[in-house]
């Protein structure tokens, strides 16, 4: 009998094992952010909004891209996490160490955060009051140096294996056109704009809306869910939508279709695209949101925020944001237009909010 022979009634015996083992490497990131001439500021003066580190990675890793940030709380001072994808969840989990350097080069008020796969990035790492970093003897000729440490574990691909994949990668670019996600994408912008044989219709606070109900399930969990029954809205192909604006609903559809919006619109209505997105579960389109928000929160925005993100469209980060910006510059938000309307316009919302706030702010 020959060796492939005995080789093939092995694998037919019963009981055999079969077994592979998978090689990792765990990859250690160490950064250090300095910033010069920080002693000047005082312990409960406005440090500025925020302040961003550069971008940093390792080598192994050059697609995992990291960036940190650096909050003024009033009291306390706060270090969010960022990442080259600032709108998707981590692709794999992290250890994160943030900590303050000494005179002596001592790491002091070490905070560590272990973040699992799929944590959803901004994420707080690290959180200290003025008062006492003030006092501990951080400044080094008036600078102050923040360390940050990423741990994380990659694959090791062996390299047999990775020709054979380089190889089929290439082989699989031959056979496409250079252009084909270039020519889709024009071609769902075109389908959006004509809405050619299109077969459901939204009504929208007096306006209508056509659409494809394939590219809507495609697209939605919302809409897969009401089309697979025999809803309502599935038999008569028409849909009554009261709780979103019309140009909202509109950039809505544009998203669904082409996967963009505008920056121009993004800043215009990123409260109400967020509200539309959480209604129908676009969790990509309201993590950006959530990000615009962030950065351009104002006092005549701030109200509007903690209010959209009540226990009905939760977003978690965005509400934190919007609690500390309030905690801050209560006065300057309380003085606004906005504060006076939303008393006005729905009192019980209004109350529930300010609830929220007091047990948040005590």
């Amino acid at each position: 009998m020959s060796d492939q022979q005995l080789n093939k009634e092995a694998l037919q015996l019963p009981g055999s094992t079969v077994w592979c083992q998978t090689q990792t490497e765990l990859l250690q990131l160490k950064f250090e952010w300095t910033f010069q001439q920080f002693a000047i500021l005082k312990s409960f003066e406005n440090w500025g909004s925020s302040y961003s580190s550069a971008k940093f990675f390792h080598e192994k890793n050059p697609e995992s891209k990291w960036t940190l940030f650096l909050f003024d709380q009033g009291a306390n001072m706060m270090v969010n996490l960022h990442s080259s994808f600032p709108n998707n969840p981590l692709r794999n989990p992290v250890r994160v160490t943030i900590s303050i350097s000494n005179k002596k080069r001592e790491k002091i008020f070490s905070q560590q955060h272990g973040l699992p796969q799929y944590t959803n990035l901004p994420y707080q790492v690290f959180q200290l009051e003025k008062k006492i970093l003030m006092e501990s003897g951080c400044f080094v000729n008036g600078n102050l140096t923040i360390n940050c440490v990423i741990e994380s574990l990659i694959q090791i691909i062996p390299e047999t294996l990775s020709k054979k994949l380089s190889i089929e990668a290439d082989d699989l670019d031959e056979k496409l056109f250079s252009n084909s996600d270039r020519l889709v994408a024009a071609e769902l912008k075109e389908l959006f704009e004509t809405m050619k044989f299109s077969d459901i219709v939204f009504n929208v606070r007096g306006r209508q809306f056509q659409a494809h109900k394939n590219i809507l399930v495609a697209r939605s969990k919302y809409f897969d869910a009401m089309f697979e029954h025999p809803t309502k809205e599935n038999l008569t192909n028409q849909i009554e939508v009261e709780d979103v604006e019309p140009a909202v609903f509109s950039e809505i559809l544009r998203f669904l279709y082409t996967g963009r919006l505008s920056e121009s619109t993004m800043g215009k209505m990123s409260a109400g695209i967020l509200a539309a997105a959480d209604k129908y579960l676009l969790e990509q389109l309201k993590m950006e949101c959530e990000t615009q928000l962030i950065h351009r929160m104002s006092a005549e925005n701030c109200l509007e925020l903690l209010l959209i993100t009540d226990e009905h469209h939760p977003a978690f980060h965005l509400r934190k944001y919007a609690v500390e910006f309030f905690r801050q510059f209560s006065g300057e938000v309380t003085a606004t237009d906005e504060w006076e309307k939303a008393k006005q316009q729905d009192l019980e919302q209004f109350n529930s909010m300010l609830m929220y706030l007091v047990k948040s702010l005590v």
